[in-house]
Order: structure tokens, then C-alpha cells, then sequence
């Protein structure tokens, strides 16, 4: 009886094995509902923090406001109640009674309208100073020129600077947070001295409560002012007193930015703040989704139960239907190179997968054997190459060579040619190696050519060049000693006067350029296209079109040797495209 086609399809077979939708929309409902409420979690954790760091950059916006306010008042009220007759030498003020109450009446209010200040400082030109802090204490007295120094040594201008240590043993000196500022004469608009706030509690209450979350507040110039953290801002002010600040500061920004462009976990925001500064809060995701980790986390285990019992009932279903494709694939596994596989035909897609595994088992074979003699080809190759290099003659004549230097008594010629020799035989043989670094190959090249510049010294001169970045790329051993020699026996000898070869390698762009030219007879183009599409070459095309085979197995397409055209003589081209690891 023949079966309908349209119920022997494995889809259909499938459709009914998963004939329950409703689990894979329950499984899929789950996963959606917790991937949304984990983003939207994660959008209102964001969203809180963006508002919180509003409201703090907000409030240290307001404190340095009013930090620059209470100097800049301090620097009006000096201008209207200083001058002649509490003047002196045009620097500085007179250290005596009248003076002290005119400044005393000017500073009272000071702390008053400065709620983080604590101290206050006024160093004049002429080394007198003015100190004064919350309790009312007060002194005027001279001898501020190291303090007058530091300042003009710190670059302190009009704008003013915010300052981590006055290094000065002064009142005022030690660790702590000091706004700085150069006190001009508002008239004329000469620098009369320098003010300095001390402001130790301008930072206090900014911090963000969490210990998963970090405040950081940097300077104009890039360093650090203050860390929530309070063992790293112990190390800071340790490194403030040790003249470290900057590089731990540069430190702690590469640490910062590293958590900024690493993973999701780390959440950065940067808010820039009053004339240059900037604060930078940074907070650790997976300890504020906590919580909300924990309900996606029970999401994901219902939905992992769900889905072992649908995997449980439906293989139960569907391990009948597949077994055809679980036969086909075992046999695929038990050999390197499956044979065709007898199962019953079926009218399904099984049953075409089958007979196509079976056409595909029988081309293979019949590659295999193509394969198997492309490699003996390959072999016959390397063997005929090596049989032609290492070629007695070569051998026997050097070795002539070396004993009639001997007998004339050049024996330290003689020996730098045995020297030449046997380093030339030790490249040639390599250790079996097919490939060798590029340096390795110019040097076996170089020994040929000065083997033969003994022999031949009236008629060979050469010159070996090498560009930079070349010399450790890997290229086929034997590739440039058989084109030297064809430079030599059929470019160089049958000019019959002293010729000139010369091997360079260089790299452009991508590329990696070799080029054997010589000044002999020459070589014409339908000559080099001759040797090339020649099955079998004697004498000159032998060794080039050896070369050129040997190229084309190793590289590919990433290789071509071209004949460049010249008025006098033979210029063979290699060209090696480099692969990107090798550039």
C-alpha cells in the first residue's frame, strides 16, 4: 500500500511530537517577564542614582560657591577698610593696634557666612600676616615670607585653587582642604598678597551612604579632593604629605576608567561641578540588584524545571521517530571516512538525507584517492628539488676549488670557503624542515654567492640587501638559491665579461617583495612564459619553475613571481602577501 507523502515527512512527525505549544509559551512568558523586570529593576536603580548624584553635585556645587564668595567678600571688605594711614611701603599694612581692629572689624563676619570655613589666612607682599579662626582668635604679625613664596611657587591667580597641603610651617599649615587666592588691590588691580580659607568640612555629609556605591571629587588640574572611601582617602592624604598626589591620582583615574569600560557591573557617572571640577560615583550593580537577582534567579529555576520535564516527555515521543538519524549518525563516528551506510528507504526527509549521505560517502573516496596522489606528487616534488640542489658537481667543484687554494698556499681563503660550503649543505638539509625563517634563507643564499664569487672572482660581483621587519617570516626552504643560480650560469656566465647580481628583500604594505636581477644576457617574457607552462624543464627552467610550484603549494593565492621588463639583464619577482599576524 503507498503511503501519502505528506504524512511520511519527519516535519509532520515532529509537529505532532510537540504537540503541546502551551509549555513553550509558559517557558518562553517566563523568561520574558523576568528579563523585563530585571531590565526595568535595573533602569530604576539607574535612575535613583542619577538623581542622588544631581542632588549631591548640587550641594558641593552650593558649598564651593559659597566658599568663593566668603574670599571674595573677604578681598572687598580688606580694599575699603586698608590704605593710608594703616599702609605700609606700599606692600603691606602697619603692624599696629589701629590696623588689627580695622582688619579684625573686617574678618568678623567671615566665619559667620561661611559655614565649612574654619581658619583664614592673609599673607601681604611685604611678609605680614593676618591669622584668625572660628573660636575669634586672631594674630598679626610678621614673617610670612616662606608662606608668600609657596604661594607664588603654587601659581595661585585670581581665579583661585583648592589646595590639599601648605607644606609652610604656618598657623595654617598641614593636610587639609584650602581654598587659595591671589588678593589684588581692586582699584588698580596690583597683587597686594594672597588670602587662604581652610575649609576641612566642606565635603563632610556628600558621601553616598552605601557601600556599594563610592564618591569621588576631582580637582581642575585632575587630582583627587576627596574619596567616600575612608581607608582610600587615609592612603590619599599619605600620599599628599609624601608629594605622590598626582600619581595616585592617576592611579585611581586608570582604576576608575577600567571599571568604566569593563564589564556591566560597574555603573560610572561623571558630573562636571564649578570651574573645572568633576565628581565621579561609582557603583556596584550587582550588590543594588541584590534583591532583584534573586527573583529573576527563581524565574530562570521554574523555567528550568519546566523545560526538564518537556525535554523528558519529548524525547520520549520523538526517540522512535529519529532513530534512522541517530543510525546514520553513529556510523558517521566510527570512521575517519564513513563508507555508504544500508538503512530501509523511506519516502521522508530521512530517507533523502540517507541517499545523499551515500553519494556524498562515494565522492569521497574516489577524492581520497585524488587526494593520495596529490601528495606523492607533492613528495616526488620535494625530492626532485633536493636532488637537484644538492648536485655532486656543485659539490666536486668547490671542493676542486678548495684544494687549489690549499696548494697555492691560501689557506686562509681556502678555509672560509669550507667554512661557506658546510654552512650551505647544513641549510640544505635543515633537519628535514620544509620552512624556514626568511633570514636563514638569504644567509644560505649569501654562502652560494660567496662560494661562487671565489670560483668565478672574474666574473661575479654581488650584493645581498635585507629591509627591516622581514627577517623572521617563514618562507619554503630552497627558494632563492635556485634562482640565484640561474642568475649565474644563464644570465652572468654567457656574458663572457664580469656582471653584477642582486638579491633584496623588502615588505610594502602587506607584502613581502624578493628580487634576484642581474645585469647578463637576459631572460624575454615569452621565454619566462615558456618555462612556467612547460610540464617539464631542463637546465634554466628546472630550477624557476621548481620555485615557482613549491610557491604555489604552500601559498596558495597569497603568492606570484613576475618577470619585471629591463633594457639589460634578468629581474625575477617574488611577491608573498603576509597574512595578518605576520604584518
Amino acid at each position: 500500500m503507498k503511503r501519502n507523502d505528506k504524512f511520511c515527512s519527519i516535519l509532520v512527525k515532529l509537529r505532532i511530537a510537540f504537540f503541546l505549544p502551551f509549555a513553550f509559551f509558559l517557558l518562553g512568558s517566563v523568561l520574558i517577564l523576568g528579563i523585563q523586570y530585571k531590565n526595568g529593576a535595573q533602569n530604576d536603580v539607574v535612575s535613583r542614582i542619577s538623581y542622588e548624584d544631581e542632588i549631591l553635585a548640587q550641594s558641593l556645587e552650593a558649598r564651593i560657591q559659597n566658599t568663593r564668595s566668603s574670599m571674595n567678600s573677604i578681598i572687598i571688605h580688606l580694599n575699603d577698610v586698608l590704605g593710608e594711614p594703616y599702609w605700609k611701603d606700599g606692600k603691606g599694612p602697619a603692624v599696629d593696634t589701629p590696623t588689627q581692629w580695622r582688619i579684625y572689624s573686617c574678618m568678623i563676619n567671615t566665619f559667620a557666612t561661611s559655614n565649612d570655613a574654619e581658619q583664614v589666612m592673609i599673607v601681604w607682599e611685604n611678609g605680614v600676616t593676618w591669622y584668625e579662626n572660628r573660636t575669634e582668635n586672631y594674630s598679626m604679625q610678621k614673617g610670612g615670607e616662606a608662606l608668600l613664596q609657596e604661594m607664588k611657587a603654587l601659581g595661585i591667580d585670581r581665579h583661585g585653587s583648592w589646595l590639599m597641603q601648605i607644606r609652610t610651617q604656618s598657623q595654617i599649615g598641614g593636610t587639609g582642604y584650602f581654598f587659595a587666592k591671589e588678593y589684588v588691590e581692586i582699584g588698580t588691580g596690583d597683587n597686594l598678597g594672597y588670602v587662604i580659607l581652610k575649609v576641612p568640612g566642606i565635603f563632610h555629609g556628600i558621601d553616598a551612604g552605601n557601600l556599594d556605591r563610592l564618591i569621588y571629587l576631582f580637582g581642575p588640574a585632575g587630582n583627587l579632593l576627596y574619596s567616600s572611601d575612608s581607608q582610600e582617602q587615609e592612603s590619599y592624604e599619605r600620599a599628599v604629605e609624601n608629594g605622590e598626589e598626582e600619581a595616585f591620582s592617576q592611579a585611581l583615574r586608570e582604576k576608575i576608567s577600567e571599571k568604566e569600560n569593563g564589564d556591566s557591573r560597574w555603573l560610572v557617572k561623571r558630573m562636571a561641578l564649578d570651574r573645572g571640577w568633576e565628581m565621579v560615583s561609582v557603583t556596584d550593580l550587582r550588590g543594588e540588584m541584590e534583591e532583584q537577582y534573586r527573583t529573576v534567579l527563581l524565574l530562570l529555576i521554574l523555567s528550568l524545571l519546566i523545560t526538564a520535564f518537556l525535554y523528558l516527555l519529548i524525547n520520549y515521543t520523538i526517540s522512535r521517530i529519529v532513530r534512522p538519524v541517530q543510525l546514520l549518525s553513529n556510523h558517521m563516528q566510527e570512521a575517519d571516512l564513513p563508507l555508504p551506510i544500508d538503512l530501509p528507504k523511506e519516502n521522508d526527509e530521512v530517507g533523502i538525507l540517507v541517499s545523499r549521505f551515500n553519494e556524498m560517502a562515494g565522492r569521497n573516496q574516489s577524492l581520497v584517492s585524488l587526494l593520495l596522489e596529490e601528495r606523492k606528487r607533492q613528495e616526488e616534488l620535494k625530492l626532485s628539488l633536493l636532488q637537484a640542489q644538492i648536485k655532486p658537481h656543485f659539490l666536486y667543484n668547490t671542493l676542486d676549488a678548495i684544494y687549489c687554494l690549499v696548494l697555492m698556499g691560501k689557506n686562509e681563503e681556502g678555509g672560509r670557503m669550507t667554512k661557506l660550503l658546510s654552512d650551505y649543505y647544513r641549510h640544505v638539509l635543515s633537519r628535514g624542515m620544509d620552512w624556514v625563517l626568511l633570514f636563514e634563507e638569504v644567509r644560505q643564499a649569501e654562502d652560494y654567492l660567496n662560494i661562487q664569487a671565489i670560483r668565478y672572482r672574474e666574473l661575479l660581483d654581488f650584493q645581498v640587501s635585507v629591509g627591516e621587519n622581514v627577517e623572521n617570516i617563514k618562507i619554503p626552504k630552497l627558494t632563492l638559491q635556485p634562482l640565484v643560480e640561474n642568475a649565474i650560469y644563464h644570465g652572468i656566465k654567457p656574458l663572457g665579461e664580469k656582471g653584477k647580481l642582486r638579491l633584496s628583500v623588502e615588505q610594502q604594505g602587506d607584502e613581502v617583495l624578493i628580487r634576484v636581477e642581474d645585469n647578463g644576457v637576459g631572460l624575454s617574457m615569452e621565454r619566462f612564459e615558456e618555462v612556467l607552462e612547460r610540464g617539464k624543464a631542463e637546465g634554466e627552467g628546472f630550477g624557476l619553475r621548481n620555485v615557482v610550484e613549491r610557491l604555489q603549494l604552500y601559498y596558495r593565492d597569497r603568492c606570484s613571481v613576475e618577470l619585471e621588463e629591463r633594457e639589460r639583464g634578468t629581474s625575477i619577482v617574488i611577491r608573498i602577501r603576509l597574512e595578518q599576524e605576520e604584518i
